[in-house]
């Protein structure tokens, strides 16, 4: 009989110490309920004298099955999902140069046009000033030719072209980032 009541206890005991590890796994929960209504949940045990009640775990271990690793049917691994992730950088790369290329396009534009505002001697015409009886007096004007305005225009026009260019690559690449 002893034989019987060592295994029965053994059995016993072995239940008891999978229900502790059970147990010790599950966290406590705790719901605070303030004086305004709110409720609260904790892991932490109340303080003496606080008012709350305890959460009962769920012991029934409800598993959700994940989802099947899979691209439009295909299977996915880590060798796939890298050279995925390595064509989305070399797109995103090759945007990042194009707004780099579009910004030095616009600095190299609006450098022309700053260092381009003085008329060529081509450009100029010097008008000679002259007193009522023709005599030179001294005061000479520079006016500009039609030359300088054109040029001017073409620098301003290649400016607001690089502007926009710089703003399509930047939209571009904004697209393309992931979301």
């Amino acid at each position: 009989m002893k034989s019987q009541l060592e295994k029965y206890l053994r059995v016993v005991s072995l239940a008891c110490v999978g229900s502790f590890a059970i147990y010790a796994n599950a966290q406590e929960l705790w719901k605070y309920t303030d004086k305004n209504g709110k409720v609260t949940y904790s892991d932490k045990a109340p303080a003496l004298g606080e008012k709350a009640e305890r959460v009962p775990a769920d012991t029934t271990g409800t598993v959700i099955p994940a989802s099947k690793n899979t691209l439009n049917g295909a299977t996915q691994n880590s060798a796939t999902v890298g050279a995925r992730v390595s064509a989305r950088e070399a797109v995103r790369e090759s945007y990042r140069k194009n707004v780099d290329m579009a910004r030095e396009e616009l600095e190299r534009a609006k450098k022309s046009l700053e260092s381009g505002q003085e008329p060529s001697t081509e450009e100029r015409q010097i008008v000679v000033g002259r007193g009522k009886d023709g005599q030179p007096t001294g005061s000479n004007a520079v006016l500009r030719k039609p030359e300088y305005y054109e040029r001017i225009a073409a620098l301003e026009a290649a400016v607001k072209k690089a502007e926009e260019k710089l703003e399509n690559a930047e939209r571009s690449a904004r697209q393309s980032a992931p979301k």
